[in-house]
């Protein structure tokens, strides 16, 4: 699952290609829509979707010289559940930065995992 999210978090590093997940998010397009939509070339269009093909975002089917492309919603799943994990963590007060210096000054110990 690591190599998944190392690809789906490169591929949605760029903001062109975040920009398109959004679109395909609430339909469908053909590659030179994309291309229209996002002021980009139709060499430059490939290259980005190849991107998120590969970290398995969308999905494509040609038909004829037609290119459609569509949200693959199971990659970002992948995402939302890695996120999820800190939901938790996110709503508790007692581990805020500001805790944490105060603690490490009175001198206790950190607590928790070390993560490398």
């Amino acid at each position: 699952m690591a190599d998944t999210l190392d690809e789906i978090f490169e591929a949605l590093s760029h903001p062109k290609r975040r920009g398109i997940v959004h679109t395909l998010a609430f339909r469908p397009a053909t590659t030179s829509q994309l291309a229209e939509e996002y002021e980009l070339s139709l060499p430059a269009i490939h290259k980005h979707l190849a991107i998120l093909e590969r970290a398995q975002l969308i999905t494509r089917r040609k038909t004829g010289r037609v290119n459609f492309v569509a949200l693959n919603p199971v990659a970002l799943e992948a995402v939302q559940t890695w996120a999820a994990q800190y939901h938790t963590a996110w709503n508790s007060s007692k581990q805020t930065l500001e805790n944490y210096i105060a603690s490490l000054q009175n001198g206790h110990k950190p607590q928790g995992r070390n993560v490398t």
